[in-house]
């Protein structure tokens, strides 16, 4: 019987002999050897060299994540980060040999991104010349082997990354929009007579239900945008199967939105307006979240399905 990655998401060790096969293991192992423990020291110094010169986007980061709702899950992403990384640890030994034209490409692209802003003050650009040069740091002291061991611990890092607000404006207005057209068709065709105009929706007796850019679902599809990058990351699925999984992220978003607005309309229609602000609404969102969820296992389930069906075709082929 076939199941959801997201029952079975999983990584099985190869490494047999009988060492910690985790990031735990690897930093005792370089801490016991010299040479090792040295090529470990220069990679912090670095580390600690890269945050220096990038300190204006550390704390870009740190105040979007604290004062912003759409990326508060910025502080989850480096520690799911350490989490990928482990499990990629967990693989075995990969030899640290070559990287050294690599590392000083990626090191050189991400200071000429960082000198970049102070003619194009622009903080998204030195966010993502400072991840760039946290690669190049790895592909320099590790190697290339270990950069593409570690791809995605890195490539996960970007989901913390605050969009530059005239690129989030294009994307969150037209879906805010859409929620309202698309929960006012829905209100209209379940009994509810609505009147929407623009992002404005009127209910009968004069009752008026905004659709704020809050509610457009960019913060829905960034948060299932890196949960179903996970999902595709750790399941071992075809390449297929995983793309598929990401791109459901754009629909299943737009649906727990929509459906947080039919409901926030219901509220506000048959019962009381009072119950669909505040607190009541936050809840609303938790719930839309789980209702989200269980659309993407639902996916995965369908995709579950096709797969079974197209392995005895593979087979045979």
């Amino acid at each position: 019987m076939a199941t959801t990655p997201l029952a079975s998401l999983r990584v099985t060790p190869t490494d047999t002999s009988g060492e910690p096969s985790d990031l735990r293991g690897l930093l005792v192992g370089f801490l016991n050897d010299p040479d090792k423990r040295r090529c470990l020291l220069g990679a912090l110094v670095c580390v600690i060299l890269l945050g220096l010169i990038f300190s204006v986007n550390l704390e870009h980061f740190f105040h979007a994540w604290s004062t912003d709702e759409n990326y508060s899950h910025g502080f989850l992403v480096p520690l799911l980060s350490l989490y990928f990384a482990n499990q990629a640890a967990r693989l075995g030994p990969v030899p640290i040999r070559g990287g050294t034209a690599l590392g000083m490409g990626l090191l050189l692209l991400s200071i000429v991104g960082r000198l970049a802003m102070v003619l194009v003050p622009i903080p998204f650009l030195g966010d993502l010349a400072f991840l760039i040069g946290l690669a190049g740091i790895c592909a320099l002291i590790a190697g290339t082997d270990v950069l593409i061991r570690y791809w995605f611990s890195f490539f996960f890092l970007l989901f913390m990354v605050p969009l530059p607000i005239a690129l989030y404006t294009r994307i969150a207005s037209p879906l805010q929009l859409l929620a309202s057209q698309l929960s006012a068709q829905f209100l209209n065709l379940t009994g509810v007579p609505v009147l929407c105009e623009g992002n404005m929706m009127t209910l009968p007796g004069g009752i008026q239900m905004f659709v704020a850019e809050a509610c457009s679902g960019m913060r829905q599809l960034t948060g299932f945008l890196a949960l179903t990058a996970a999902v595709a990351y750790l399941a071992a699925r075809p390449w297929w199967y995983r793309l598929a999984v990401v791109a459901s992220a754009i629909p299943i978003a737009l649906t727990a939105n929509v459906a947080r607005v039919i409901l926030t309309g219901y509220i506000m229609y048959y019962v009381d307006q009072q119950y669909a602000s505040g607190t009541y609404h936050t809840i609303e969102g938790l719930l839309m979240m789980g209702f989200g969820l269980s659309l993407l296992r639902g996916g995965c389930w369908v995709l579950d399905q096709i797969l079974s069906l197209t392995k005895p075709i593979e087979q045979v082929s």
